[in-house]
């Protein structure tokens, strides 16, 4: 999986297994999003998802656990992404503008528009929505656990918590909004995403003042 730091650095060589594994998940996961942008999420199986990555059923289920699973490493991948950017941020830099700043690099690394796109899919796929709430649980503590850190322990558990819960809603109103609008308006679909989640956080971080 592909870092904030791998952009700015050279990656590092890994050895030929190493590379087979990262190569066929990626493969399994590509396979995974063709279908279901061909035939809409949660109606294609296991087998057919193999059957387009070149690999068994077997080695399919040695990667993910299921179909959905598989389509959600777009999801994944941000959350992980946006975290390990924050992580980074200047120690004192203000928490919000930190996580603008997080958003808007892991934005040069990883096209927006596919996250949104799943997100806009599982409206359709109970089972894709139940994998990306446990993805956004999941980000959750590893969020708090960042902003603690970020804050150097000067805050209460409380606070943080609030905080993260506050930023997440704010994320997910943000995905919300673009979702129901025309999916052809913009040209840029992933940077029309980043815009609305730059907003919904700099909503919060002005303390929602100013009505947009």
């Amino acid at each position: 999986m592909q870092t904030v730091e791998d952009a700015a650095e050279p990656p590092e060589p890994v050895g030929r297994r190493e590379q087979n594994k990262i190569d066929t998940r990626r493969a399994i996961a590509g396979a995974a999003l063709t279908l279901a942008r061909s035939k809409g999420a949660g109606s294609f199986t296991v087998d057919q998802i193999a059957a387009r990555a070149g690999v068994s059923r077997r080695t399919f289920f040695n990667y993910f656990h299921s179909a959905e699973e598989a389509l959600n490493v777009s999801t994944e991948s941000f959350l992980e992404l946006a975290i390990s950017s924050f992580s980074r941020r200047p120690a004192g830099e203000p928490l919000l503008d930190a996580m603008i700043a997080a958003l808007a690099a892991t934005a040069k690394v990883q096209d927006l528009a596919v996250h949104g796109e799943l997100f806009r899919m599982a409206a359709g796929s109970p089972e894709l929505l139940r994998a990306q709430l446990h993805a956004w649980e999941r980000a959750e503590a590893r969020i708090i656990e960042a902003v603690t850190h970020h804050l150097q322990g000067g805050a209460s558990p409380l606070y943080v918590s609030a905080l993260v819960g506050s930023v997440l809603s704010c994320a997910k109103a943000a995905m919300h909004d673009w979702a129901a609008d025309d999916p052809d308006r913009h040209g840029d679909a992933g940077g029309a995403l980043e815009e609305r989640m730059v907003l919904a956080l700099s909503m919060l971080r002005d303390g929602f003042a100013h009505p947009a």
